[in-house]
């Protein structure tokens, strides 16, 4: 009989910290005896069509009634008004809301984003989110109930340390990673690199650059503008062995996200002993301890003094890669992070 059905889009972009999530928590429902049924639209973003709406429904009619259904919020939101007067008990997966993808709450767009965000959890009887942070935001933002909340850090896999501050000679190596997507706010990063001091560095940009490839297109007219064509680099998508091998080669990784629901960037930088430089946003702020350095939120120029710093004192630098390093290898690996995720799903409220 199946006992849950798992429901996933083919354009949910692959190199962001949600799909790299919800991948491994598919593995372990996989792995702790689950066999879930899976149904891929083709696509769900920015909206899921007429002809794939009515395929989830009859998807739904085929299944018995105590099946759960389970997926990452952004589809529960797109398909509340289907999914209302579903029998089937609904599992949620939270990474971060939308309202905070969109920056404020404060305009119409904002308004009518949290309210569908609102409307949509109380469908869900239970909600897997990534952080104590986003736990305290459903409960805050929307009143719901922490019974219904399971808080699954994101694991991480084994990691080789890499050669941060080791190399005396030779350019400040500095690493972003993220979409390129307004809420990493990446203007602020090249408005920070251009107040750098007079030494050598150069900066790659890992993100996927398809999700608003006008703002991309805003950022590098802004790298051109400040003439930092020669120093900062998008990258854009690259595969998991060069992303690795950029990681294992940088000195510091760079955050200036407006909100995380957990950081899972900053995580990896921590667990290959890459110490970070992040403006204090959302969860990073309740979790990132050793190695990191957080500064001011709306100050570019506090972002570029701390790397200043770094890049004039090695002897801190190392220390700092140290630290991370002893922090990343404490940080939970997936194994630990689903344990009992079966159990507690399948259990009724």
């Amino acid at each position: 009989m199946t006992r849950i059905l798992y429901l996933t889009s083919s354009d949910y972009a692959a190199l962001t910290g949600g799909h790299i999530y919800n991948t491994h928590l598919f593995s372990a429902l996989r792995h702790q005896g689950q066999d879930p049924r899976v149904l891929k639209l083709h696509a769900a973003f920015p909206d899921i069509s007429a002809q794939e709406r009515s395929i989830v429904m009859e998807h739904l009619r085929s299944l018995p009634a105590e099946c759960l259904l389970l997926m990452d919020h952004v589809y529960l939101c797109r398909l509340r008004q289907e999914l209302a007067d579903s029998p089937n008990p609904i599992a949620a997966i939270f990474h971060h809301s939308d309202v905070m993808e969109h920056g404020t709450d404060a305009d119409e767009e904002g308004q009518s984003l949290r309210s569908i965000e609102k409307a949509a959890l109380q469908l869900a009887t239970k909600i897997i989110v990534s952080s104590g942070e986003t736990q305290r935001y459903l409960a805050t933002q929307y009143g719901i109930s922490t019974d219904r909340i399971l808080v699954a850090i994101p694991g991480n896999p084994p990691a080789h340390k890499g050669t941060a501050g080791q190399i005396d000679a030779g350019p400040l190596r500095i690493l972003s990673v993220g979409a390129l997507i307004p809420r990493k706010r990446y203007h602020h990063i090249i408005q920070a690199a251009s107040q750098l001091g007079n030494f050598d560095w150069h900066w790659n940009i890992v993100g996927d650059p398809r999700r608003q490839p006008d703002h991309v297109e805003e950022l590098k007219a802004q790298v051109r503008t400040l003439g930092l064509e020669n120093r900062l680099r998008f990258l854009e998508d690259v595969s998991d062995a060069e992303l690795e091998a950029l990681r294992l080669a940088s000195d510091i990784c760079v955050g200036a996200s407006f909100y995380e629901g957990y950081g899972m960037a900053i995580a990896e930088a921590l667990r290959h002993g890459i110490p970070v430089v992040t403006t204090a946003s959302g969860a990073v702020s309740t979790w990132a301890g050793a190695g990191v350095l957080q500064v001011d939120a709306e100050r570019p120029l506090a972002m570029a003094q701390a790397i200043n710093q770094l890049a004039e004192d090695r002897a801190t630098l190392l220390k700092l890669a140290d630290e991370a390093w002893r922090f990343g290898q404490a940080l939970p690996d997936w194994q630990t992070t689903f344990t009992g995720l079966t159990d507690w799903l399948l259990t009724p409220s």
